[in-house]
């Protein structure tokens, strides 16, 4: 657990030192609003550190077992576990907007929690826009995937199951802390919760696989796909 904390305090601190880069050399005023939209891109240090401290004291390796490198079937049972873990993704976004703005407000509820305000829209040239994407969707998926599997699964799941706690609190512990790291992700207020609860809902269910399945790689392989397509849409829009 200890792990976890070190990675959310790392990513509260990479946060404001971001938006202060993004101020310096952008020339705009230092506001914490850009810091969602610049989040892809300070994860990544930030993962490469996690992974740095796996591999430093050992764990990645004995996280991953005798046979650590990717199989045919972690690839698809990963595949699996990508459309497995979609739907009550989708299923609990959908829930919260539909109760924090009920039947009528539904469909403009998606544009108040997924926009963000003027104030926290980034201001990059064309070329620098293009490199930072570029970054983003090349280095994001292959470190973050297998960082967050690895912290949030293998070390936090197993740390709490040598503590002696109930099946049900090993895989909920560490699903709703990786729901509350996602909040640095959300374009605005509004989008918190929503945001907290989808995530930790996709932690729960990554958290029951891991637990019945004893094997990490299929969970990184889906990691890696999803943030993959998420990482990727920025490039594809400026290369569009």
């Amino acid at each position: 657990m200890r792990l976890i904390v070190i990675r959310i305090a790392l990513l509260a601190l990479a946060a404001p030192l971001t938006a202060g880069l993004y101020s310096v050399l952008s020339g705009e005023s230092f506001s914490l609003a850009v810091t969602p939209q610049l989040s892809a891109l300070y994860f990544i240090p930030v993962n490469i550190l996690c992974l740095w401290l796996l591999a430093r004291y050992g764990r990645a390796r004995s996280l991953l077992g005798d046979r650590p490198f990717l199989r045919w079937s972690d690839f698809g049972y990963g595949l699996l576990w990508l459309f497995a873990l979609f739907v009550p993704f989708a299923v609990a976004i959908n829930m919260v907007v539909l109760l924090l703005f009920g039947a009528g407000g539904y469909v403009a509820g998606f544009e108040t929690i997924f926009v963000p305000a003027a104030a926290g829209e980034i201001q990059l040239s064309a070329a620098a826009s293009l490199a930072l994407a570029v970054v983003v969707a090349i280095l994001f998926p292959i470190t973050n995937a297998p960082a967050e599997e690895l912290v949030y699964r293998g070390v936090a799941q197993g740390d709490l199951a040598q503590r002696g706690l109930s099946p049900a609190l090993v895989v909920l512990v560490p699903a709703l802390l990786f729901g509350i790291q996602h909040v640095f992700l959300a374009p605005t207020a509004a989008a918190v919760l929503v945001y907290v609860v989808a995530f930790t809902m996709w932690g729960a269910f990554a958290g029951l696989i891991y637990l019945r399945q004893r094997r990490l790689m299929p969970l990184i392989v889906a990691h890696f796909f999803t943030n993959l397509m998420t990482s990727s849409v920025p490039l594809f829009l400026l290369l569009g």
